[in-house]
């Protein structure tokens, strides 16, 4: 139809092509003449074609409709040439140079995201590497790099990423339970709480801080001190549904214990009462998870937990009840 524009599609695979030419015609402008003398005639036009595309976005925008499409490796063609634009010689020396602003740090990141999704582990790890610290989704991108460098069994820089991660955000519980995990489960357990208790020591009022104490109080078997840290993290922040579903855990596994020992008890008016003191010290773990299953409603663990509570003591209807959330998550 006459007066249609080219759409999304043709005008950025268009672009793609031109601006590969442009890059060797612009190099080819600068090659001396037969005096040897140097008189380009067409850089200035080529370096206005090629700010048109990035400050129209022609070829960003062509990258974001094969991104939709799940063309990740055209995308990324598409992002890194975009964003190669303000680093050519002719941008960058000129009068005019571009600005790498929020918008550019927000591309390099799906570039990097495309990478990633492209099982592209090193290209990822490098642009994230670039942009971690530009302002832009630093603390997922943190994440991500952890997540790399996992998959690729690179111990070093993931536990270097866990450092600057929890250094940098020190609210976020992912970095430092990452870390002490790592710590502890590498036989490195007092590096491991000398970090937490550092942690602790410079934010003693952060709720998490006591939940992963008591969290690696709770692996290393050390129950009663584990209760003792989600108490002190449930006193700084009631709402932390983790904590209470871990103090239900910890109580029933007391429980399965008291149980256990039940069995093995061959006099009948001993093995009532010890049975008895198991069930109150189940009823005691009823009540912390129906608050973690409150706080935090798709908690599949909790849930199942508490469900199994309702099995035990026959209530019928909230058993159900359970039931049907746990099978419509």
């Amino acid at each position: 139809m006459l007066g249609r524009q080219p759409d999304v599609a043709t005008q950025g695979e268009a672009a793609l092509k031109s601006y590969e030419y442009y890059l060797t015609a612009y190099k080819k402008d600068f090659i001396p003449n037969a005096k040897g003398k140097v008189k380009p005639k067409y850089a200035r036009k080529i370096e206005e074609s090629i700010r048109y595309y990035y400050n129209q976005g022609i070829i960003v925008n062509y990258g974001i409709h094969v991104y939709n499409e799940r063309n990740y490796e055209r995308a990324i063609d598409a992002f890194e040439t975009h964003t190669a634009i303000p680093d050519l010689e002719m941008i960058k020396n000129s009068k005019n140079p571009i600005i790498k602003d929020s918008i550019y740090n927000q591309i390099k990141y799906y570039t990097a995201a495309c990478a990633s999704i492209i099982e592209d582990n090193q290209k990822a790890a490098a642009i994230y590497e670039e942009i971690k610290d530009k302002g832009y989704e630093g603390n997922r991108i943190h994440q991500f790099l952890y997540d790399i460098y996992s998959r690729e069994k690179d111990t070093v820089n993931f536990v270097r990423t866990l450092k600057e991660g929890h250094e940098k955000y020190p609210e976020e519980q992912f970095f430092l339970g990452n870390l002490i995990n790592y710590l502890i489960f590498n036989g490195k357990v007092d590096e491991g709480l000398a970090y937490l208790d550092e942690a602790i020591k410079n934010n003693p009022n952060n709720a998490e801080y006591y939940y992963v104490k008591g969290s690696v109080m709770e692996v290393l078997d050390k129950l009663d001190d584990a209760v003792t840290f989600f108490d002190k993290a449930l006193s700084i922040n009631p709402n932390l549904s983790a904590a209470w579903g871990r103090k239900g855990a910890i109580i029933m596994k007391t429980a399965m214990k008291m149980e256990e020992n039940a069995a093995n008890i061959k006099d009948p008016q001993l093995y009532n009462k010890e049975k008895a003191n198991a069930d109150a010290k189940f009823k005691e773990a009823l009540p912390l998870f129906e608050k973690a299953v409150e706080l935090n409603p798709e908690d599949i663990d909790n849930l199942k937990l508490l469900r199994g509570l309702y099995y035990r003591f026959k209530d019928t209807e909230k058993y159900e009840e359970i039931n049907e959330r746990i099978n419509a998550l």
